[in-house]
């Protein structure tokens, strides 16, 4: 999920699980995240993985650093302002699609209508 208004990018525990990384991978981070209603949520570290936007020869690869929470999930991560700034990403959700600048010409992310219902 894009997530425009999100401060951090986030990796739920059971995504984490399913890369075959387990909790010793993670750098211990002694923080809580807080959300709209003020919940507050453990972190339970750092994990950084490389990600890859969009489709050759229009993508850009680099490192994300996402915290990593154990919460029940509605999507594999939350790719949140850091990683889209980074991106310099334009996001249209009337599209389902965001669009940033590659080496090869603009790369392009459309979102599975089917996986988002």
């Amino acid at each position: 999920m894009v997530h425009t208004g999100s401060f951090t990018d986030i990796l739920y525990l059971d995504s984490f699980q399913k890369l075959g990384m387990m909790n010793q991978d993670l750098i211990p981070i002694a923080s809580t995240l807080t959300g709209y209603t003020r919940d507050t949520i453990t972190l339970l570290g750092i994990a950084t993985l490389p990600m890859t936007f969009g489709d050759k020869p229009r993508t850009k690869t680099f490192m994300v650093p996402f915290m990593v929470v154990e919460l029940p999930l509605a999507y594999n991560v939350i790719i949140g302002r850091p990683t889209l700034n980074k991106l310099r990403v334009v996001v249209s959700t009337y599209h389902r699609s965001m669009k940033f600048p590659t080496s090869a010409g603009p790369g392009e992310v459309k979102s599975d209508l089917r996986e988002s219902r």
